[in-house]
C-alpha cells in the first residue's frame, strides 16, 4: 500500500488528516454522499485515454472521465455502463473497479455535491466516442494529460489508476467554485 501526502512534514500530515476526518465525521457528511460512477476509457495499444470537456452542470469547463449518479435500483457499474452511453456514446465491455474516492465540498451546497465516487477502467467497447448535450470527449496520450484543464485531484491519482493500480482515496474540496483542495488523502493497491 501507498499513501500521498501533500507534503513530508508528520505534523502538518496530522493536521491535515484531523481535518478530513473531523469534516467527515461532523455534520455526517459521510452519511450524505451520493453514488457516482467515473469511468475512463484506456486504450493501451495507442496509449492514450478518453477525457470529456463538460459543457454544463457541475464542473462546466474540465476534463473528466464520463460518469454520473447512480439510479434508484441500478447498480453502480449499470450506471457506469448507462452514463457511458448517454454521454459519449460507447458501450464498456471489458472493465474494472478501478478503487472509490469520496469527494467533500466545504461550504453551503456540500450535501448537493459531496459523492462517493466509484472509478473504472475499460478496455474494451463498443462505439466510437460522439459529443452529447453534456460532454465532448478526446483522445490524450497517457503520458501528456492535460491537468490544468482538469478537476484538481486528478494529478494525485489519475496516472497510477491508469497504469493499473487501485485505489482508495478522499479529497476535501473548499476555496472560490471548489478551486481548492483544503485536504487528501490517498492509497494505492
Amino acid at each position: 500500500m501507498i499513501t500521498i501526502d501533500r507534503d513530508d512534514s508528520m505534523a502538518k500530515k496530522s493536521s491535515r488528516r484531523r481535518k478530513l476526518i473531523e469534516y467527515e465525521e461532523s455534520s455526517g457528511a459521510g452519511k450524505k454522499l451520493r453514488n457516482v460512477s467515473l469511468l475512463y476509457f484506456v486504450d493501451d495499444k495507442k496509449k492514450r485515454v478518453l477525457l470529456a470537456m463538460k459543457k454544463r452542470g457541475f464542473g462546466v469547463g474540465l476534463l473528466n472521465g464520463v460518469g454520473g449518479k447512480q439510479k434508484e435500483g441500478e447498480t453502480i457499474e449499470e450506471a457506469a455502463v448507462r452514463e457511458a452511453k448517454e454521454e459519449v456514446g460507447m458501450v464498456p465491455v471489458k472493465y474494472e473497479k478501478a478503487g472509490s474516492i469520496r469527494f467533500y465540498f466545504d461550504g453551503d451546497k456540500k450535501d448537493l455535491f459531496n459523492q462517493n465516487v466509484t472509478v473504472f477502467i475499460a478496455k474494451r467497447w463498443r462505439g466510437n466516442p460522439v459529443e452529447s448535450e453534456e460532454m465532448s470527449p478526446k483522445w490524450f496520450h497517457i503520458n501528456k494529460l492535460p491537468y490544468d484543464k482538469m478537476w484538481l485531484d486528478d494529478r494525485y491519482w489519475l496516472q497510477k489508476v491508469i497504469e493499473g493500480k487501485k485505489i482508495d482515496a478522499a479529497f476535501l474540496f473548499g476555496g472560490k467554485n471548489y478551486n481548492e483542495i483544503i485536504d487528501l488523502s490517498i492509497s494505492f493497491y
